[in-house]
This record gives C-alpha cells, structure tokens and sequence, in this order.
C-alpha cells in the first residue's frame, strides 16, 4: 500500500512539474526562444526575466 502512494505522489508531482516548465520545454523541443523567467527567479539574469 506504501508503495503505491509513494508511486503516486511521485507521479503528482511529475505531472505538476511538467505543467509549471511547459513553456519551457516547448521552447527546447521546437528550438524556440526560451521564455522569460518570473521576477523571483533571482539566479536568472535580470534582463531575462519579466
């Protein structure tokens, strides 16, 4: 029983990842322009975000 939560609280969180980085990995498989990164991302450069 502990494995299949653990099994889907992993899956959950996968799936809540690839949800947030969509863009992102759009941008990587179609070669285009990454997006700009939101304002708390303080370890981008600050011309690469919004």
């Amino acid at each position: 029983m502990k494995g299949k939560i653990a099994a889907c609280c992993i899956c959950a969180l996968t799936c809540c990842c690839l949800y947030t980085h969509r863009r992102v990995l759009k941008a990587c498989i179609k070669g285009g322009p990454m997006p700009k990164a939101p304002e708390w991302h303080v370890w981008v450069k600050p011309e690469n975000r919004r």
